[in-house]
């Protein structure tokens, strides 16, 4: 049987993950998965690969918004989801106009990753992905990564490195398959709602981080294991399935122990 073995949301691009019992979804994603993102003050938009403090950063939703907080800085961050100020930022290829959360929120930002930084709040249609022709969250790719357990587990085990699925950010892991049996996927059933397998993962160095301290695998694995051992046709390394919901997303809603349906 193929289940739902964790789901996980990223409220704030790069920062930790949120393990979820259940959730839902809208147009552009996971409710509440990066809808915050942390941008130089040019508005190139920021990530773990190259700011590692930011997998430090804990991001919890709240009834008007977000609450903040770093090992490092003594006060916590409330962003509230109204903001009226406006940036204009942008993800890889994708130009983005949306809210800014303020210079209050900046200060705190630039302060827990020791750079001059802004915080990017997600609305509606303010981004469109270029490259699947779908509106989409900040997101580095598809609104949503879907990874077996199997599969990330050989990861590590080709790497020699303790399993930990954070290294891979996934949204919804599974588990009840065999190791990279999910790139074979056209769409699945979980709950109510229905997904569309895009396109397999390509991995970058972030995965190489520790997801506890930001600091960089020694030998740069478990990148160097995926290179040399699962690939796709272009020879990236890749590792679980990029997805988008296909279901109406009022009704669609998917909970812990979820049996998977192959479509």
């Amino acid at each position: 049987m193929i289940t739902v073995e964790k789901i996980i949301t990223y409220p704030l691009k790069s920062a930790k993950g949120i393990e979820l019992p259940h959730t839902g979804f809208d147009i552009e994603g996971m409710l509440n998965d990066r809808r915050l993102m942390a941008v130089e003050e040019q508005g190139t938009f920021m990530t773990a690969r190259n700011t590692p403090e930011l997998l430090q950063i804990t991001c919890e939703p709240t009834n008007t918004g977000w609450t903040l907080s770093h090992p490092k800085v003594t006060d916590s961050l409330n962003v509230v989801a109204d903001s009226p100020l406006l940036i204009s930022s942008e993800v890889w290829a994708d130009k983005i106009t949306t809210t800014d959360a303020g210079n209050e929120a900046a200060e705190w930002l630039s302060h827990a990753l020791g750079v001059k930084s802004r915080i990017a709040l997600w609305k509606p249609k303010s981004r469109h992905s270029s490259k699947y022709g779908i509106d989409t969250s900040f997101a580095d790719a598809a609104p949503l990564l879907i990874a077996s357990e199997a599969s990330m587990q050989q990861g590590c085990e080709w790497a020699g490195i303790p399993y930990d699925y954070r290294r891979f950010r996934p949204n919804i892991i599974i588990s009840g398959v065999e190791a990279f049996e999910e790139e074979s996927w056209a769409r699945i059933q979980i709950g109510t709602a229905i997904f569309e397998m895009l396109d397999t993962c390509e991995r970058c160095v972030l995965t190489t981080r520790d997801p506890d301290s930001g600091a960089s695998h020694p030998k740069q694995q478990p990148l160097r294991a995926l290179v040399k051992n699962h690939t796709n046709d272009t020879k990236h390394p890749i590792m679980g399935i990029n997805a988008k919901l296909i279901s109406p997303a009022i009704d669609s809603n998917i909970t812990l122990s979820d049996t998977i349906k192959l479509l």
